[in-house]
C-alpha cells in the first residue's frame, strides 16, 4: 500500500495518526485535541503512508563495532547476526545494564515470560520518549496485525475510535450501527475505566488491546459523557464490523444528495465516484459532503476524494523535517462541477482535515460545523524483524495555502455547533425521513448547508 497516514488512532485513525477510520453517527461537536484510535483496529487520525506502512523492515549492517564508550563489548549482538553499529549512542549499554539488573533481582519472575514483553517496553518508552503522544508509537505483532485489518474495512471489536487528551482515553468517533453506538457511547465520551481497571495513564494501543476481543464477548467501559456529572458503566457486546467507506442519499425535500465518507480507506475514492453518479441519476443537483466524525484513513485517497471535486490545483502539502515542501497535485478523476458544502466538526480528522483543506482553499466549497480534530501528522510505520513495528510522525500537512493542519485542526467557515443532545443526521435515516422531519431534527449544520445551496428547508 502507499499513501501517507492521516489520523489521531486504529485510534489515533492513526490513526490520531496512521490510517484510515470508520464512519460515526454524528454525536455532536466536541472542542478537545486528541489522537486517534480504532478500538478495533487501527490508528486514530493518521494518514497512512502506504510505502512507510508495509515497507520493508531495515536490517543493521553485519559486523559493526560498538560505538565509543559505549559499555557493550565490539561483538555485542542486538539480533540475530546484528552487531552493535558504530553510530550508536555511547551509553546504549544502559538498556543491557538496566536489563540484566530486573532480570537477576526483580520479585515477580512471572513479569518476566514472555522475555519479548521487556523489549516491547523498552521500545514503547522509546518512542513515547519522543513527546509525541497519540501519533507516533509502538506496535506489537498483534497491535500490527489490527492495523492492518482496519483499513480493509472488516474487523472485530465495538466500533469506536479512540482518542487520547491529557493522559486520558476519549472516544473521539462511533461507528454508525455499530455495538459502541447500540449500547449508547458517543462522541467525547472519556473513558474512566475498563472491566473495572482505571484507564487513564494507558496508552492507546494499551487501552485498544483491552477493549477489542473475539466476536460475541462483553466489555463493560466506565465512560463520563459531555453533558453528565457522573460516569455510567456500558457493557458492549463486542462483533464483526463491516464499514461502509462512503454511504448517500437524496435529503428529503430538495434536489441535494447528502454524501457521507465513512473513512478514507481501501477503494473510498470509488466509491465516492459511484454514490456521485447514482446522485447525479436520482436528479440531484448540489451536495453536501458529510466529513463529520470521520476519522480519516490512507492519504491517497484524500488526494482521489479532492480530485472528484477539483479540477486542477494543489491538495495538500507535504513538509519534511528540515522544512522542504512537496505539493501534492490533483489526480485526474472524473469530476463533478455540482455547488458543494462541506459538514465538519471535531470527530473530523486526517485525511478528511486534507480534503476540508483542499477545497476550501481553493475556494470550491464552504466548511460548516466547528473545529476539525488537527492530524496534520503523516506516519510511516517501519516494520521490525519480529512483526512489531514502530510508527514515526515524518511530515506535516499544510493546506494548499499553507495553512498547519497539526495541531490546531481546520476552522470552518461558518461555525455552527449542534445542542447537546442533537445527533448529525446521516443518509440512512434521511430515506425514511419526511422534509419536516429534516427540519426539525436539529442538525443546524446540514440545514445551514442547504441554506447555502439555496434550499432552504426552513421555509418549507
Amino acid at each position: 500500500m502507499s499513501g501517507d497516514p492521516t489520523s489521531p488512532n486504529p485510534f489515533g485513525g492513526s490513526l490520531p495518526g496512521a490510517a484510515d477510520g470508520p464512519r460515526v453517527p454524528g454525536r455532536g461537536s466536541l472542542a478537545l485535541g486528541l489522537a486517534l484510535v480504532v478500538i478495533l483496529a487501527f490508528g486514530a487520525g493518521v494518514a497512512a503512508d502506504r510505502t512507510g506502512l508495509f515497507g520493508a523492515a531495515p536490517t543493521p549492517g553485519p559486523g559493526a563495532s560498538a560505538a565509543p564508550g559505549a559499555t557493550l563489548p565490539p561483538d555485542a549482538t542486538i539480533g540475530p547476526g546484528a552487531s552493535v553499529p558504530p553510530d550508536a549512542p555511547a551509553d546504549i549499554g544502559l538498556l543491557w545494564e538496566a536489563l540484566s539488573i530486573v532480570r537477576e533481582h526483580y520479585v515477580d519472575r512471572s513479569a518476566l515470560v514472555p522475555a519479548s514483553s521487556l523489549t516491547y517496553g523498552m521500545l514503547d518508552g522509546l518512542v513515547r520518549a519522543l513527546g509525541d503522544p497519540g501519533h507516533s508509537t509502538f506496535m506489537t505483532p498483534e497491535q500490527v496485525k489490527a492495523s492492518e485489518e482496519s483499513l480493509s474495512g472488516s474487523f472485530s471489536g465495538i466500533g469506536a475510535y479512540l482518542g487520547e487528551r491529557g493522559g486520558s482515553p476519549i472516544i473521539v468517533a462511533v461507528i454508525s450501527g455499530s455495538p459502541a453506538d447500540k449500547a449508547g457511547l458517543r462522541s467525547g465520551d472519556r473513558i474512566i475505566a475498563i472491566d473495572g481497571q482505571a484507564a487513564d495513564g494507558l496508552s492507546t494501543e494499551d487501552v485498544v488491546s483491552r477493549i477489542r476481543g473475539p466476536e460475541g464477548t462483553t466489555v463493560t467501559l466506565t465512560v463520563l459523557h459531555l453533558d453528565a456529572a457522573a460516569p455510567v458503566e456500558i457493557s458492549i457486546v463486542r462483533a464483526q464490523i463491516d464499514v461502509p467507506s462512503v454511504v448517500w442519499s437524496m435529503v428529503p425535500g430538495t434536489d441535494a444528495a447528502m454524501i457521507r465518507v465513512v473513512q478514507f480507506s481501501e477503494g473510498t475514492t470509488a466509491a465516492l465516484q459511484r454514490a456521485v453518479a447514482e446522485a447525479n441519476a436520482s436528479g440531484a443537483t448540489a451536495i453536501v459532503l458529510d466529513l463529520r466524525n470521520d476519522p480519516g484513513g490512507l492519504v491517497d485517497e484524500a488526494v482521489g476524494v479532492a480530485s472528484t471535486f477539483l479540477d486542477s490545483g494543489v491538495v495538500y502539502i507535504r513538509q519534511d523535517a528540515d522544512g522542504k515542501r512537496t505539493p501534492v497535485a490533483v489526480r485526474d478523476e472524473p469530476t463533478t462541477d455540482k455547488p458543494l458544502v462541506v459538514l465538519v466538526d471535531f470527530g473530523t480528522a486526517s485525511s478528511a482535515e486534507i480534503v476540508t483543506g483542499a477545497l476550501q482553499d481553493q475556494g470550491r466549497a464552504r466548511a460548516i460545523g466547528t473545529r476539525t480534530f488537527g492530524t496534520g501528522t503523516v506516519l510511516n510505520q517501519f516494520p521490525l524483524s519480529d512483526g512489531s513495528a514502530v510508527r514515526l510522525g515524518v511530515e506535516l500537512w499544510l493546506t494548499p495555502d499553507g495553512r498547519r493542519i497539526f495541531p490546531g485542526g481546520i476552522e470552518p467557515d461558518e461555525q455552527i455547533e449542534l445542542a447537546l443532545g442533537i445527533l448529525p443526521l446521516e443518509p440512512t435515516d434521511l430515506r425514511s425521513m419526511s422534509a419536516g422531519d429534516v427540519a426539525r431534527s436539529g442538525d443546524a449544520q446540514l440545514l445551514r448547508a442547504l441554506e447555502l445551496l439555496g434550499m432552504p428547508l426552513g421555509q418549507r
